[in-house]
């Protein structure tokens, strides 16, 4: 609800202009950059923090998160989770060390803002039982777990009534209001297997993120079956960070906590739990690479030269490794910020946005879909046509209805009533129960002066529950149609295009 009433504001205000849009969410991610610095000074030295923020500043995979509105909820849960942290790390290291009551309340506060922004902010007390564990160790553990039980006891309680709260919206639900295509009908073993091989995704998406798509649904990735070599390296990239954050829990806490953050932010979208809307999107890493620049911060603390400390090193010669550090950093931050610039310019307009998107995802039937229909707008009817049927094919048959009822809208726009018609009747044997689609398809028998055909779809749909209002004038327009010999042709119909 807070996300929804952030963009209602903002469409209020800007009158529906992107611009409005756009701007809340630069101003939303140059807050997140600066909280991320603030988190990042608390557990590194100022050349590390320094050069974390920045990294995250400049990432490609954020573009998806600050140029898409919706992205704005990303951008919270991020905020309110960095300034969680960062000020319960700053309390927990005061002289007191002790959090009290107003404390609490406002940790308690950042989380329900959280919470009710995206779903996957009910996981940040995670982030901060793992500062607890990993950053603060001063004191004996079981003391500390006494002192700190009533807080995280508040905390639990808002994560329970935030989920009643959404169940209640939801029907009676809390894995969402729809599956993604590729889950539909896994058990969880299959959905494990499935996250093992979107792991790599994860991986090289925020090491390498020179490949970036706005779309990875069906065919682009696939339900797995079985262990395969996604599954073994996803696996391997798994074991490898649990052994890593176990090794380097002394010696270098930062790199264990910040690998701690992303396997509890990417908890919620690995469709562990519950299976959700999507398998992969760049957008849910958002969060994660907070922990992934907080490694990179780690490791840099880790292996950064020491030579300043021994004895005979000149201060200039001490300088040269921190010079060339900052070289390195300035020009992989270069390299970034422009691979980011290029791909903001992806989100310019629908035109450049449909083309981009059956380019970057060619196995993705929605960015083919999408693209078809510009084609038709532009007049490139038999490209269209192709791209259609391509969508159709790639498509999964719970879903291909919906390729049918687009290409029957372009073709009832463009006059060509019988193909229409030929359209509908496909999807309606993929998807019976559609009353739109049997509306439309009524409505182009009559047209074509099918009468015989009309009255019986709209006997079928009223046998189906269809509106009575709408299917029985249908039935006595066609029954009259019929009785008076109405020629072909004579019954227009006009259907509008939606809006893009």
């Amino acid at each position: 609800p807070l996300s929804s009433l952030a963009l209602a504001l903002e469409y209020s205000v800007g009158g529906g202009s992107p611009l409005v849009f756009r701007i809340a969410s630069y101003l939303l991610y140059a807050a997140g950059v600066v909280a991320v610095f603030l988190l990042a000074r608390r557990i590194l030295p100022k050349g590390p923090a320094l050069a974390a923020a920045l990294i995250f500043a400049a990432h490609p995979v954020h573009v998806e998160a600050v140029a898409l509105g919706v992205g704005q909820s990303e951008l919270l849960v991020a905020l309110f989770g960095t300034l969680m942290v960062a000020g319960y790390l700053a309390r927990r290291r005061s002289g007191a060390g002790e959090l009290r009551a107003r404390d609490w309340t406002g940790l308690a506060l950042l989380y329900v803002a959280a919470g009710f922004s995206k779903e996957h902010g009910l996981v940040l007390p995670g982030l901060l039982l793992g500062a607890e564990l990993i950053l603060l160790r001063e004191e004996p553990l079981r003391r500390r777990l006494r002192h700190l039980a009533p807080g995280y006891a508040l905390l639990a309680g808002l994560a329970v009534l935030m989920i009643l709260i959404r169940r209640a919206v939801l029907g009676g639900t809390v894995a969402g209001t729809f599956t993604a295509a590729a889950l539909l009908g896994l058990s969880p073993g299959r959905r494990a297997l499935t996250m093992l091989a979107v792991v790599p995704q994860w991986a090289r998406l925020l090491l390498w993120p020179r490949h970036l798509q706005a779309d990875y649904s069906p065919q682009e990735i696939v339900a797995s079956s079985g262990l395969g070599p996604a599954e073994l390296l996803g696996l391997g990239i798994v074991l490898a960070g649990a052994a890593a954050a176990w090794l380097a829990r002394r010696r270098a806490p930062v790199v264990s906590f910040g690998l701690l953050w992303m396997g509890v932010a990417l908890f919620p979208v690995s469709n562990l739990l519950v299976p959700i809307g999507i398998v992969l999107a760049e957008r849910t890493l958002f969060l994660p690479s907070i922990g992934f620049v907080l490694l990179l911060g780690g490791t840099l603390v880790l292996f950064r030269p020491k030579s300043a400390a021994l004895p005979g090193i000149s201060r200039r010669s001490a300088r040269a490794p921190r010079i060339a550090s900052g070289l390195v950093l300035t020009a992989l931050v270069a390299v970034l910020a422009v691979r980011s610039a290029e791909r903001q310019g992806v989100w310019r307009n629908d035109a450049v946005f449909r083309v981009r998107g059956v380019q970057d995802a060619p196995r993705s039937w929605r960015t083919r879909l999408s693209y078809a229909s510009l084609l038709f707008d532009s007049g490139r009817t038999a490209e269209a046509l192709e791209n259609y049927r391509q969508a159709a094919e790639l498509a999964p048959s719970t879903e291909r209805w919906k390729v049918r009822n687009d290409l029957a809208e372009q073709l009832f726009a463009r006059g060509k009533t019988a193909a229409a018609v030929e359209q509908l009747r496909l999807s309606l044997a993929e998807a019976p129960d559609q009353e739109t689609t049997r509306h439309y398809l009524v409505l182009g028998y009559l047209a074509l002066g099918a009468y015989r055909q009309a009255a019986a779809e709209a006997d079928s749909a009223l046998a189906r529950g269809g509106s009575q209002d709408i299917f029985g004038e249908l039935r006595a327009l066609a029954d009259t149609a019929m009785l008076r010999r109405v020629p072909p042709g004579a019954i227009k119909i006009r259907v509008r295009e939606k809006q893009p």
